[in-house]
């Protein structure tokens, strides 16, 4: 069994993390690279691995880091199934196509931009041999249907004819509204088969409405392994949310830990700009030991010393 960190890993934004084993291909969330335009859009442009050999997706919550590019995963050919709670799909049904719309309007804007800086650079003379019998002060009204709306059919029409570089958004209104229909939602403390040989159960992260840490069985060569993602853990204490799931079901507990429990194999998604580099909190909890830390954003880092909650957590594994 592998564990592949494709993002949030040394950031915090960007979530996907790949587990593989003999006979499954489980993605632990499907995130977007949020940041400045440049460097998004490098990172989101394409997918690190093939969607079609993807077997399930387990999704924490439906903010857009966690979830922004699983449009992209079933426009690729991805057929498998979105697993998550029923509230993290309601959720996902609104801010998937309001993500698609985005990244839409943002595709027409720099579109428009590429075309207008163009045309402006053409002498008049030449724009009337093109076709294009326009004056550089109509060149912003054409590409309008009003104040606020670019015309996009004109946009693309005009730049298909100058040749010029479209610029595409990473996916659609209706692609995502495609995606929607991979989802399946869940409760708590449900356990889900996810694959040839693993299992999964969600329990409450206290992040945002419906997120989920999601604990993992897996098994192989009569061994069973246990991986618990936690996803962006939430506030205890919250006045609307519960507060993160400390207690596990019976058949679960002493398998995994949350400050204090037993752990044979843990994820735990938190960043600290003073540490830098993950490898000192590798070393801490992961030397000889078969627990695994990677980066991420949890609003649980700014209520507690990170070094403090790590080092404590460690010292209170027990390891079979």
């Amino acid at each position: 069994m592998n564990v592949t960190f494709y993002g949030a890993v040394r950031e915090v934004t960007g979530s996907m993390h790949l587990v593989t084993t003999e006979n499954d291909r489980i993605l632990m969330d499907c995130g977007l690279f949020q940041g400045r335009r440049k460097q998004s859009a490098e990172k989101n442009a394409n997918l690190p691995f093939d969607p079609q050999i993807i077997t399930n997706v387990i999704l924490s919550h439906a903010h857009i880091d966690h979830s922004g590019r699983i449009p992209m995963l079933t426009k690729g050919g991805f057929s498998g199934r979105i697993i998550c709670t029923r509230a993290t799909a309601a959720a996902c049904g609104y801010l998937l196509p309001d993500s698609a719309h985005i990244q839409e309007s943002d595709s027409d804007y720099l579109n428009y931009k590429t075309l207008r800086t163009v045309l402006s650079q053409i002498k008049p003379s030449k724009r009337q041999k093109m076709g294009i019998d326009i004056n550089t002060r109509q060149i912003k009204k054409l590409f309008k249907k009003n104040r606020h709306n670019l015309d996009a059919d004109i946009i693309d029409k005009l730049i298909d004819k100058l040749r010029l570089e479209k610029v595409q958004p990473l996916y659609t209104r209706t692609e995502a509204a495609e995606a929607l229909e991979n989802f399946d939602g869940y409760p708590y403390r449900h356990p889900i088969a996810i694959g040839k040989s693993a299992t999964c159960t969600m329990y409450d992260a206290g992040h945002i409405l419906g997120s989920a840490m999601s604990l993992l069985k897996i098994n192989k060569n009569g061994k069973s392994y246990t991986l618990l993602h936690t996803g962006d853990i939430g506030r205890f204490n919250n006045p609307i949310l519960h507060d993160p799931c400390l207690h596990f079901r019976e058949e679960d507990r002493g398998e995994v830990t949350i400050h204090g429990e037993r752990a044979r194999w843990i994820i735990y998604s938190f960043y600290d700009p003073e540490i830098g580099d993950m490898m000192v909190l590798e070393y801490i909890l992961v030397k000889g030991k078969r627990a695994y830390i990677i980066s991420g954003d949890s609003p649980i880092a700014s209520f507690y010393h990170f070094n403090e909650i790590f080092i404590r957590s460690a010292r209170s594994f027990r390891f079979e």
